[in-house]
């Protein structure tokens, strides 16, 4: 007999009144039958501040693949792999398990209101003019902590990293000049990342 994958979605639909709170968004990993419980569907959606889980709760081996992980193992006597908040920059991407032919998913990250997460208004890292166009840009980084690795990753529309720059203190003080021009037009994200960490990440729009 043929064994599914089951993956369906439980997430916490409350939020704390705190600002700068996030879900954590729960994927179970069963047999049979691959399905989100809240829509129905194999499509997964969270903030870019929320916390992603995989918990197994059948039996069988489940490979997890995506292009934004490198494949783990979901059984029985695996533990729960969790992707801490700010792990994957917005967009949308596909997941699978591999030893189960047609069982996908679909994880739609986004960036949270700012109701839900004030913090991503108050960035510290800037590029304008935004909207630019003919792609010349100034990154402007308001403040730079002494002895911390700060860098900027721009991704395209589905998350897939164009770009990284790393961003001396100088910056703070005068901005950096950057030649985007050999982008297409479009929408972008821009994350700032300290120690390798995303912190937040806003939107940028070229226009050629």
């Amino acid at each position: 007999m043929r064994v599914f994958t089951k993956l369906f979605l439980s997430a916490s639909l409350a939020l704390s009144s705190l600002l700068g709170s996030a879900a954590t968004i729960t994927v179970e990993v069963g047999d049979n039958f691959y399905q989100g419980v809240q829509s129905g569907s194999s499509t997964i959606t969270m903030n870019v501040n929320d916390v992603l889980e995989f918990v197994n709760v059948g039996g069988g081996s489940h490979p997890t693949a995506s292009s934004l992980w490198a494949t783990f193992q979901m059984n029985p006597g695996s533990a729960n792999r969790v992707f801490p908040a700010n792990s994957f920059t917005p967009g949308t991407f596909s997941f699978r398990c591999t030893a189960h032919s047609g069982m996908t998913g679909t994880l739609v990250v986004r960036m949270p209101s700012a109701t839900a997460d004030a913090s991503f208004a108050a960035m510290p890292l800037n590029i304008f003019p935004n909207p630019s166009k003919g792609g010349l840009v100034t990154v402007k980084l308001e403040q730079h902590k002494a002895g911390s690795d700060y860098k900027l990753r721009l991704s395209n529309i589905i998350g897939r990293e164009i770009r990284t720059v790393a961003l001396k203190p100088e910056v703070a003080e005068n901005g950096l000049q950057l030649d985007l021009s050999d982008l297409p037009s479009g929408m972008y994200f821009y994350s700032l990342l300290l120690n390798d960490k995303v912190i937040n990440s806003k939107r940028l729009v070229l226009q050629n």
